[in-house]
């Protein structure tokens, strides 16, 4: 999870710079750090809810429409695809950025 998260924070902010503003305060606020925050909060529920069906399923007997196995394997290729989607994105922005 952290490095999923830590990809996402490099991504972002590869792909959405503010190299304009000189209060670091203000660069968070910007568009590319509210989508961190948005997609952060997105991905860590998923992760968690996805990662609580083994647990929940023996806890409190509930039915879950899916198995365990797939819910761990969801769980990592949500992770993998939250790193590499924005890290994809960011090499090929940076690639093309002149300054």
């Amino acid at each position: 999870m952290s490095a999923t998260l830590s990809g996402l924070a490099v991504g972002l902010g590869a792909l959405y710079p503010n190299f304009k503003e000189d209060n670091p305060s203000k660069i968070v606020s910007g568009f590319g750090g509210t989508l961190c925050l948005v997609v952060s909060f997105v991905y860590i529920s998923l992760f968690v809810s996805l990662l609580a069906i083994p647990d929940l399923r023996h806890v409190t007997k509930v039915p879950f429409l899916i198995p365990d196995a797939a819910a761990l394997a969801l769980a990592v290729l949500l992770s993998f695809g939250i790193l590499a989607m924005p890290m994809a994105a960011a090499l090929k922005r940076v690639k093309n950025l002149e300054i």
